[in-house]
């Protein structure tokens, strides 16, 4: 018992231990190292990228690197700019604004007192040390400009930043940073004085956070993500000033600055963070204009530029400025739903309630125009009405290829299981395709009929007007059981208490709702497509727990954690049994397969004695043959179902430590919200495993029937589909699967017996894998197209082959794995299947870090 705890702790370990791997970005700074970055040093050091896994690699600065231009070529996914961003823009570059981390350049000309230079008209006849950049230079040369100074008068030195040649004379004034070169002359205690642009009305921002249009459309999440944890690193840079010098002076300092001078450089950088009463990071589209105004008046800027198309990045408003416009015109956005069919969509007191309301209330504040009701009283009127144009929205929809001649769908907002609602005398449906031949109720109209009826050529489907309806026909007898949303259905027992149902089954497809747009407006789609991907789950989930939900009140909510403790019982007790009575199964086969060896031995005896060599030779090989063959589908199948159970008992313990660990507060909504996602993840995965082991005996019964017939498909699909069957497997043993997949010919396949290739392959790698202790345990599948052939290969890091045996593991009864009762036939039979089943072939070979199995099928014209 107590070798049992541990284990099961050691799993739950290696379950709570795994994460998610982070996003890889990269950030491209514009200058050498210092506290002028602190902010990014400090949002990497102090793990707040990580904590939203972001793997941020900050990309040193070279000289005659340019920001704009590694982010554009995608070098680098973020940069950091200077005003100058704003004309790069006009130029047609596509880059993206996202926060001004200083809202006042620290830009600045800087004289000697000794100079007596008192005003800007003094510059006449001085020399200025000044960077040809016009642009970088164009917030100085606009101050010049302004004071009605003469530049001609002026005598212009490029700079060269040897800040000396201020102090010996060389030139009268320098451009510099009043964080960097002012501590200079306070330390040596010169007198001096500044002439800043700000003073004169030209106050440009500096180090602007910047990505490309491409990465702001693509990865908006990511975008938002990057922002905020940059700001939270510079928020603690600046509340921790000498934490972060420190930290700089011991890490980040090539120029060899001393203490001083960084805390100098802080302090100075954090006035002109924190301007105007102004927000960490704020940019003001009415200053963008004004620097822009700038350069046009200075020459340095011919096109012209709308504000918007620049796209100042705020997460609050991930629609363009010219999408709103375009909303504006349009004065409102009309609405088509399902009249009754909570708790998704219904029409009470004429207003549109249900979740598809709480979601559309989360989308408004994007949307600068009001929702409106278009009255229906079903849901074949609102969709008439929607076909005729008479409403611009739906926002329940399911995605059908008849739907598709009137709306176009956005990507799904919410995944909602397809259950099946049956007396509680009935049994646990372990799978589906065992009760198809039953009588099922379901709501007229619901999308998911046509995707039924397409699935499963022979269900039973009786149509009713209404849920209730059907439920009361499960109820008296009428109906095997009722097909419904699993919210839906959880919706109609939540609020009908007194009657007697459970959700006894699950089909295998979840059902994925999405807003449904009129396909003759493109733009109104793309809005809502943009709004859709930058929906957050938590926001949606806290809608659907608005609808169904669990009081909590009065002490019931020790009765829904003894709901589900009983739940989690049942379930166990379930898996239990049906884990008890595969493994009997199992022996049953074992012994068959034993029995088959027996009497192997005997057939081969008594063939000797009755013919010639010749012919007893061939007999031999005959029946050996058959009988092999037998015994090894009875090998497989018992194989093939270890898989299935190891990843239901993993799961269902990861179950039980969460709960018995208490590692969700069910008192807290939000850790709620994220345990019953928990939960769903959990018992989705243990619903297919299930269904797969009832299925592996299907699948082998007519293993090698002749007229079993092949279907067209294409490879990636059946590659993923035998990876999702071993994927827990492998993550349990800390192996890692990755895909690499582009093929696109279309083949005509034996789908199971394709799978069951791949999988002995992966099965073989995963033992080598483990009998070598390799660490960073890895299996690569590719695939891709070549002269009308799709070719898969499948390659491990296990070290290869024996080279004086790879040329004979395709032979039957050869086998590596003798003391572990291999039988030699995995790969024989692989090779058969592909050899006369699909007209392919099947070959081996050692890389650098391991074997590499290529499998070729050629597409023929179908």
């Amino acid at each position: 018992m107590k070798a049992l705890l541990l284990l099961v702790i050691f799993i739950f370990t290696l379950l709570s231990a795994a994460e998610k791997p982070s996003e890889k970005v990269s950030l491209q700074l514009m200058w050498l190292d210092q506290f002028q970055f602190a902010g990014y040093y400090m949002a990497k050091e102090k793990g707040f990228y990580k904590e939203v896994d972001l793997d941020v690699d900050i990309k040193k600065f070279k000289y005659s690197m340019d920001s704009v231009e590694e982010v554009l070529n995608g070098r680098a996914t973020y940069g950091i700019g200077r005003s100058g961003l704003i004309k790069s823009r006009s130029e047609g570059k596509k880059i993206v604004l996202l926060s001004a981390i200083f809202q006042s350049s620290p830009f600045m000309l800087v004289s000697l007192a000794s100079s007596n230079i008192n005003s800007v008209k003094d510059f006449a006849t001085k020399r200025l040390m000044l960077t040809k950049d016009a642009v970088e230079s164009a917030s100085i040369r606009a101050m010049i400009m302004s004071s009605g100074a003469d530049e001609s008068e002026m005598i212009f030195k490029e700079h060269n930043f040897d800040f000396e040649e201020l102090l010996d004379g060389s030139v009268d004034l320098y451009a510099g940073y009043t964080s960097n070169e002012i501590y200079i002359l306070e330390k040596r205690g010169i007198p001096y004085k500044i002439f800043s642009p700000k003073n004169e009305g030209f106050d440009f921002y500096s180090d602007i956070l910047f990505t490309s249009e491409k990465e702001f459309q693509v990865n908006p999440q990511r975008v938002e993500k990057f922002k905020k944890a940059s700001l939270k690193g510079w928020e603690y840079a600046f509340d921790n000033i000498d934490e972060t010098v420190k930290l700089i002076h011991k890490k980040y300092n090539p120029q060899n600055k001393t203490i001083d001078a960084l805390l100098f450089e802080a302090i100075e950088l954090k006035k002109l963070a924190y301007t105007d009463e102004s927000k960490l990071g704020d940019i003001s589209e009415k200053k963008i204009l004004r620097i822009f105004d700038v350069y046009k008046i200075m020459g340095l800027a011919k096109n012209t530029i709308d504000v918007h198309e620049l796209v100042i990045y705020n997460s609050s408003n991930v629609i363009s400025a010219k999408e709103q416009q375009y909303l504006k015109s349009k004065k409102e956005i009309r609405i088509c739903v399902l009249p009754s069919y909570l708790p998704y969509s219904g029409i009470e007191d004429d207003k549109y309630v249900g979740i598809g309301a709480g979601v559309l209330e989360i989308v408004s504040k994007h949307i600068p125009v009001p929702f409106k009701l278009v009255k229906t009283k079903s849901w074949k009127e609102s969709i008439e009405k929607a076909k005729n144009r008479e409403c611009d929205l739906l926002p329940v929809m399911q995605a059908t290829p008849s739907r598709g001649e009137y709306f176009k769908f956005t990507d799904a907002y919410y995944e909602d299981p397809l259950v099946v609602v049956t007396n509680k005398s009935q049994n646990y449906i372990l799978d589906i395709k065992t009760v198809l031949d039953k009588e099922f109720s379901v709501v007229s109209g619901v999308s998911f009929i046509e995707v039924l009826r397409d699935k499963y050529p022979g269900i039973k489907l009786n149509v009713v007007p209404s849920r209730k309806e059907g439920i009361l026909g499960v109820k008296n007898g009428k109906y095997y059981g009722h097909i419904d949303l699993m919210m839906a259905a959880a919706y109609y027992m939540q609020h009908y208490s007194s009657v007697d149902l459970k959700i006894s089954g699950q089909f295998e497809d979840n059902v994925k709702i999405s807003f449904g747009i009129r396909n003759d407006d493109e733009m109104l789609f793309e809005i809502f497509e943009k709004i859709v991907k930058n929906l957050k789950p938590s926001d949606v989930q806290k809608v659907l727990n608005e609808w169904v939900s669990i009081n909590y009140t009065n002490g019931s909510n020790y009765e829904y954690i003894k709901k589900i403790f009983i739940l989690m019982f049942v379930l166990t007790a379930v898996f239990l049994y049906r884990q008890y009575l595969l493994n009997k199964k199992n022996q049953e086969l074992e012994k068959l397969q034993g029995e088959l060896v027996e009497l192997n031995k005997s057939l081969e005896s008594k063939i000797a004695d009755a013919v010639s060599e010749i012919v007893k030779k061939d007999a031999y090989l005959l029946h050996q043959s058959r009988l092999a063959q037998m015994g090894e589908m009875l090998s497989m199948i018992a194989h093939q179902w270890k898989q299935p159970l190891s990843s239901i008992s993993a799961m269902q313990i990861a179950i039980r430590m969460a709960l018995e660990l208490e590692k969700y507060d069910l008192n807290n909504e939000k850790q709620r919200a994220e345990f019953i996602e928990f939960l769903h993840q959990k018992l989705d995965k243990i619903g297919a495993n299930t269904q797969n082991l009832s299925q592996i005996i299907s699948d082998f019964s007519d293993f090698y029937k002749p007229n079993k017939k092949s279907e067209v498909m294409l490879l990636d699909n059946v590659i993923i589909k035998s990876c999702n069957l071993v994927q827990d497997n492998m993550d349990v043993n800390s192996i890692r699967m990755s895909l690499d997949l582009h093929s696109e010919l279309l083949l005509r396949l034996h789908e199971n017996e394709f799978m069951q290739v791949i999988l002995n392959i992966l099965s073989n790698a995963k033992d080598q894998l483990l009998n070598k202790n390799i660490e960073n345990a890895r299996i690569k599948l590719r695939s891709f197209d070549k002269d009308k052939s799709a070719i898969l290969e499948i390659s491990d890091n296990a070290g290869g082959i024996d080279e004086s045996i790879i040329s004979h593991i395709f032979d039957p009864y050869f086998s590596t794995k003798l003391e572990k009762n291999g039988t030699g036939l995995g790969l024989y039979m692989s090779k058969n299947i592909i050899e006369d089943y699909h007209n392919g072939s099947i070959s081996v070979k050692n890389d650098k870090d391991g074997a590499v199995f290529v499998i070729k099928i050629q597409s023929e014209e179908i």
